[in-house]
């Protein structure tokens, strides 16, 4: 019988099939550890005294956080309330010597964990989840202060009722565009609540050659993103198979043909084009549609290099049938680790961290807060000089999806992208893309691999 980390192992390998995810995994830079500084106040009566130096080891996996992010919204914040207290960081991706699996027979021993509500299936696997529920009790730590939305997808990876996670950030996706392109051709704005049926139309028009530049109305979304729209399931806990061939798999998977089937929307017969790349730095791509926190991380840097685009936002499209919807419910979130030696410590600075002040100055900042807080919500980027004028009511105005998770979630997404591709690339029509993916996929979870 294999262990559990190697089952673990091999269904973070099937993942790094969906890993062009936006907003999962960041590629930017590892922050450096934290540094203590001298004790500015007294600690409050409800907060555990730390009278000798401590070191933490702050544990990101697989979840943005920049370097000025991680010192602004962690180190500074601790260095106020706990100066005796040092955060040791540690990153991982999905795979490597510090991945899940691997972290605690690396000889490294986290007590905070950061990562986001996708990765939670690979935590509770590996038993790497500590009960928050006693201190949240013992603190009178009041839950109902998050977001609805993100409390009912919190609740549903818990089998017994108990809390594993509190929230950080959420995740945020409005619809991107460059006002250039659509000037360029004379095409209308993508308009606020508009559809994807929509988006296809813009895409007819603006997908063109001119003057030897290929130009795109947008690069479409992975598969999984549309299934997630939809609140799809992957699979099913009970009987271990996936879910995947169903209409409103086909649906989703319909709407990706129809972005990719327009003459010039794939780079070539075998490789589709990159969001990023094609929006961002070539600026052939009118439309894009990403976490906002990245999107305007890149929109900054291209200010700040004197290169400004001429761009603003609107609402994430939605599907006809099911208006004002957009991407799933997806946000960062803190655990305590069980293997740590501060339990009490760690939940006390996760608590500090959902404070007001600091959720207030991460939401100016671009990095939407997880609180139930509308007013906060809308002073979302007010901090960026590229935010200013920009329609982010407008933005505001979809709904997160629901959320229908399964504990092979990781490794059936990826096959869906898998799927998504050769439909993109006329290599399969839908129901043979689905039916495959539906063979993999029940292979896949009755495998010894990820039982």
């Amino acid at each position: 019988m294999k262990t559990i980390h190697n089952r673990i192992g091999a269904s973070l390998a099937l993942l790094l099939l969906g890993a062009s995810l936006a907003g999962c995994g960041s590629t930017a830079e590892k922050p450096k550890e934290g540094a203590a500084a001298p004790a500015t106040s007294e600690p409050a009566s409800d907060q555990p005294v730390v009278t000798e130096p401590i070191t933490l080891t702050f544990y990101r996996f697989y979840a943005g956080l920049s370097d000025k992010e991680y010192n602004e919204y962690f180190v500074q914040p601790l260095q106020k309330k706990y100066p005796n207290v040092t955060l040791k960081f540690i990153y991982s991706s999905l795979t490597g010597p510090l991945s899940a699996e691997n972290i605690l027979v690396s000889g490294e021993n986290p007590d905070l964990i950061y990562t986001s509500n996708y990765s939670l299936p690979i935590f509770k696997q590996l038993k790497m989840q500590e009960n928050l529920t006693p201190m949240i009790q013992k603190t009178k730590f009041d839950m109902k202060r998050f977001d609805p939305a993100i409390l009912e997808a919190l609740s549903k990876y818990s089998d017994d009722g108990n809390t594993y996670a509190v929230p950080f950030s959420l995740n945020f996706a409005p619809l991107f565009y460059n006002k250039d392109i659509f000037d360029k051709f004379g095409v209308p704005y993508p308009k606020d609540q508009s559809t994807w049926d929509d988006i296809i139309a813009l895409q007819k028009q603006l997908t063109r050659m001119d003057n030897g530049v290929q130009f795109r109305g947008i690069v479409s979304p992975v598969a999984k993103q549309f299934g997630d729209q939809l609140a799809l399931a992957y699979a099913d806990n009970k009987t271990k198979k996936a879910t995947l061939q169903t209409e409103q798999w086909k649906k989703a998977l319909d709407v990706l043909k129809r972005l990719y089937e327009i003459p010039g929307a794939t780079e070539s017969a075998d490789k589709l084009p990159t969001d990023t790349k094609t929006f961002f730095q070539d600026q052939t791509t009118a439309m894009y549609t990403n976490w906002a926190d990245s999107a305007l991380g890149n929109l900054t840097d291209l200010a700040d290099k004197g290169k400004p685009m001429n761009w603003d936002m609107t609402t994430y499209p939605s599907f006809t049938d099911a208006p004002g919807i957009g991407r799933r419910v997806d946000f960062h979130l803190m655990m305590v680790s069980p293997t740590s030696k501060h339990k009490e410590l760690v939940f006390d600075i996760i608590r500090y961290l959902t404070s007001e002040e600091i959720q207030l100055n991460m939401t100016k900042n671009a990095r939407m807060t997880a609180l139930n807080n509308e007013a906060m919500k809308k002073q979302f980027g007010e901090s960026l000089p590229v935010m200013k004028g920009k329609n982010l009511t407008g933005a505001l105005k979809t709904k997160m999806a629901g959320i229908t998770p399964s504990d092979y979630d990781v490794p059936v997404s990826g096959i869906v992208n898998k799927a998504g591709s050769s439909v993109a690339l006329n290599k399969k029509d839908v129901n043979t893309a689905l039916r495959d993916a539906q063979e993999e996929a029940d292979k896949a979870i009755a495998s010894e691999a990820i039982k």
